[in-house]
């Protein structure tokens, strides 16, 4: 993080688009991203729970990211969340925003992981 300033000011969260037939608009995406940069926005939280994410395939993901990547080209900050509800899917979208180049990716633990023992979940000893 060698421009900590990169990260103040307005970032919100990145709603997803969506065709008429329920496929993600990358054109809708593009759109946004532009409407948010010409209002001055400095930057976007792509993937996270406001953007429909864990609704969203992996490849549906990677689209949105690809999208917006295409309009942001270094005006805005884009910060790419990455949490799936496993592992690997969320290795396979780290890895992927790396490669469009993001400033940085966020991730947290699956928020549905379930207890191992009946103790844990009513929690007694």
């Amino acid at each position: 993080m060698k421009d900590i300033n990169k990260y103040r000011g307005i970032i919100p969260a990145f709603y997803a688009c969506y065709a008429p037939d329920g496929s993600i608009s990358t054109e809708g995406v593009k759109a946004l991203t532009r409407h948010l940069i010409a209002k001055g926005v400095k930057g976007v939280y792509v993937g996270g729970s406001s953007g429909e994410c864990i609704y969203q395939h992996p490849d549906e993901r990677k689209a949105v990211l690809e999208a917006v990547m295409s309009e942001a080209k270094g005006k805005i900050t884009v910060i790419a969340h990455v949490a799936c509800n496993n592992t690997a899917d969320s290795v396979e979208l780290a890895a992927h925003a790396e490669k469009c180049g993001v400033d940085a990716i966020a991730s947290r633990r699956s928020t549905s992981t379930c207890p191992t023992t009946p103790s844990r979940t009513i929690g007694t000893p």
